[in-house]
């Protein structure tokens, strides 16, 4: 069984990691002003999915939220949100992530690579029993703060389309690293979920 030691301080490294989404939004931002001038779209995902990690016999589920905004159908900064509940520890988990998407096109399907930085939250349950809107808050006692990294390779394929609303699949595979000791330093898993997106 792993260890549930916990500290309320956020990690060292925490002003590098929003350094690094700041580049990332800034790349995303000059992508679409080097390019003409083309209308965007305003994206809104919901997924479920599941995961397991470094730990042995670690394995999670969870449910997550992603808001973008697609410029020249090709870039998009985009926020999730996700909270889920791992086993080992009986431990909730719930990430915050801001980075960038770039999507490519086959046939209908539209595949895409995105790269994102996060701060993630890990407690146990007894935690969030004691004090839920403190667990929800980040302010409760035995968070552990986590910074790190996160990479996905996914197609989303539309299926529906009104005027300028258009309705589609999404799967997804991903990776989350963190360079810290305070839980699994690897995270992979997987997402099937719908998205809707509104053309400007």
């Amino acid at each position: 069984m792993h260890s549930k030691a916990g500290t309320r301080a956020c990690p060292v490294n925490a002003k590098s990691i929003v350094r690094v989404a700041v580049a990332l939004a800034a790349a995303a931002l000059t992508v679409a002003t080097v390019a003409p001038a083309r209308a965007g779209e305003l994206q809104l995902a919901a997924a479920a999915g599941g995961e397991g990690s470094s730990w042995r016999g670690d394995g999670a589920g969870f449910v997550g939220i992603k808001l973008g905004y697609r410029f020249l159908d090709l870039v998009a900064p985009y926020f999730i949100g996700r909270l889920g509940y791992a086993n080992t520890n009986q431990r909730v988990i719930e990430m915050l992530q801001l980075g960038v998407q770039l999507w490519a096109r086959l046939g209908i399907a539209r595949p895409y690579l995105r790269l994102g930085v996060i701060h993630q939250h890990e407690e146990p349950w007894a935690s969030v029993e004691a004090d839920g809107w403190g667990a929800l808050l980040g302010v409760g006692d035995g968070i552990r703060h986590r910074a790190g990294f996160e990479g996905a390779l996914g197609v989303d394929v539309p299926f529906f389309q009104r005027k300028a609303w258009q309705v589609y699949a999404t799967v997804e595979g991903f990776a989350t690293g963190f360079p810290d000791s305070k839980g699994p330093v690897v995270y992979g898993g997987g997402t099937l979920g719908l998205g809707l997106d509104f053309a400007l």
